[in-house]
């Protein structure tokens, strides 16, 4: 029996949420086929057009099920966001996935080391991993765009956004080992690619802009969270939901917190 409140309100949805994840299953196939063509996708879309639930409760669980046949079905995941320091925040992300011994800041420290050698940093990193044989190894860089912060910076902090911007880039062009990489990139930023070497042209190639929900999907994304609460929400209601959003994604966050605070409201 659930417990809680099926709606995350202005958060997105989490990996172990994707059971409440409904009206974008059209999509997630799309971006399972685009995968199965490209080691370097970009989700791109309008802010609150649900990028990051898309990739982390769309996605990666059909990959972890093993929906995609066209490579193997063991992967690895890192989630990470550049923040102030890209590579510090990648090393992380790959040290946390238990890929490289203890989680500790001294095997961070020398994963950091690794990636910062060279534009095959990553490709050597994930060499000296203890990932399986075989395994694909995917990271996530969610809102990317926190990267072109640093894009004007000529000091030593803009030089490493372009060298993890290369070894992203780098590790994307290889096929000798099977790494993946998604970002979720607002669409107002999409310029700003051309600040940086071969981003534009990368991006380009692996864009996936993310469509409007149409008005069934947006009834489904209500529904059915609702069911899995184990209630039921009124046709007239659901119709008065659907009509006040309208065709309008930014409202799509603001319907999840209004539901959530609906559901909580009822519960009480």
């Amino acid at each position: 029996m659930f417990e809680g409140n099926p709606f995350p309100g202005l958060r997105p949805f989490e990996f172990d949420e994707n059971y409440l994840f409904f009206g974008r299953e059209e999509q997630v196939t799309q971006l399972l086929q685009r995968l199965g063509n490209t080691r370097f996708l970009a989700v791109v879309g309008a802010s609150g057009s649900g990028k990051s639930s898309l990739v982390r409760a769309g996605l990666l669980p059909e990959l972890h099920g093993g929906t995609m046949t066209s490579t193997s079905i063991a992967w690895e995941l890192s989630i990470m966001r550049p923040g102030g320091d890209p590579l510090t925040k990648l090393a992380q992300a790959l040290v946390e996935s238990n890929l490289f011994g203890d989680v500790n800041e001294e095997n961070v420290l020398q994963t950091r080391a690794t990636l910062s050698r060279s534009g095959l940093g990553l490709i050597e990193a994930y060499r000296q991993s203890d990932i399986e044989e075989g395994s694909n190894l995917l990271l996530l860089v969610d809102q990317f765009e926190e990267i072109f912060r640093f894009r004007q910076s000529g000091d030593k902090t803009g030089q490493e956004a372009s060298h993890f911007i290369q070894l992203l880039l780098e590790t994307a062009r290889q096929t000798d080992f099977p790494i993946f990489i998604i970002l979720t990139m607002r669409s107002d930023f999409l310029g700003d690619c051309a600040e940086f070497k071969g981003l534009a042209e990368a991006v380009n190639e692996g864009e996936y802009l993310i469509p409007r929900l149409n008005r069934k999907q947006r009834a489904r994304a209500i529904e059915g969270p609702v069911k899995v609460g184990g209630a039921e929400i009124s046709p007239r209601l659901k119709q008065q939901l659907l009509n006040d959003i309208g065709d309008d994604p930014d409202q799509l966050p603001i319907l999840q917190h209004a539901l959530m605070r609906m559901w909580d409201y009822w519960l009480n």
